[in-house]
């Protein structure tokens, strides 16, 4: 019966006469690459070779890192509301309430719409042309007479690339009544509008297309609406008030 020690020498012969050359093999016990010196040999081989391709190492690492973060594509248009909450494609209408509690609420509703092409004239509100532009963002808030109120919303398209900010402050007050008339009202508002457009690799284009304040008056009976065009898009923002009376 073999011994242990035998069985090892054998295996330990022959996985050094894989490593070697046909040729060159020889019966000399001291000649084979299982002697135990030739183990720190073949590690040191293998260490100098990983030194000499380290950078292979690490370009094939960064490249599988890049393959899973290129992999994620967000949907083509997305609205993100004031609650941080993702909704894609057109946005829900929203209305006015039919009665306020408040006596002295008023309602302020700013609606932004997408157009199809950049070269449509939609200087005012025109409801064939307006069917046919997508609802991007229609928030409504409440307030009260000579309180501030503000809208905040962020739209996001091609993808997220482009980010467009809209920044809506504004403060109804009463104007002078007429006799047995209701008191007309008037908003003191401040508007900004803008962008921000991603880019690989390098900072984002962050530039401001819209900044006008001033005191709009008429808001119950039609809405007041500003035009810009971003990145070769054309977009419409429509600012309406309400009282319920």
């Amino acid at each position: 019966m073999r011994e242990y020690g035998d069985l090892e020498e054998e295996l330990d012969a022959d996985v050094g006469d894989l490593g070697s050359d046909p040729g060159s093999r020889s019966d000399d016990p001291g000649s084979r690459s299982g002697d135990p010196g030739s183990r720190p040999r073949l590690r040191s081989r293998v260490s100098r070779w990983l030194f000499a391709n380290s950078w292979l190492v690490l370009a094939t690492g960064a490249a599988l890192v890049l393959a899973n973060v290129v992999e994620f594509e967000p949907p083509e248009d997305v609205r993100i509301d004031d609650a941080s909450v993702d909704l894609i494609g057109e946005a829900p209408a929203q209305t006015f309430d039919a009665q306020l509690a408040n006596p002295q609420s008023v309602q302020m509703r700013a609606t932004l719409r997408l157009y199809p092409r950049p070269d449509m004239d939609v200087r005012e509100p025109d409801p064939k042309l307006d069917a046919k532009a997508r609802i991007l963002s229609q928030p409504v808030v409440t307030t009260i007479y000579a309180m501030n109120a503000n809208i905040d919303q962020t739209v996001r398209l091609e993808g997220g690339d482009l980010e467009i900010d809209i920044q809506l402050a504004g403060a109804p007050r009463l104007g002078e009544a007429g006799k047995n008339k209701v008191p007309p009202l008037r908003l003191e508002q401040e508007l900004t509008v803008s962008s921000r457009t991603k880019r690989w690799l390098r900072e984002p284009i962050e530039q401001v297309h819209l900044h006008t304040r001033g005191t709009l008056t008429d808001l119950e009976d039609r809405p007041y609406r500003w035009v810009f065009l971003i990145d070769g898009k054309l977009f419409a923002l429509d600012l309406e008030l309400y009282r319920g009376l």
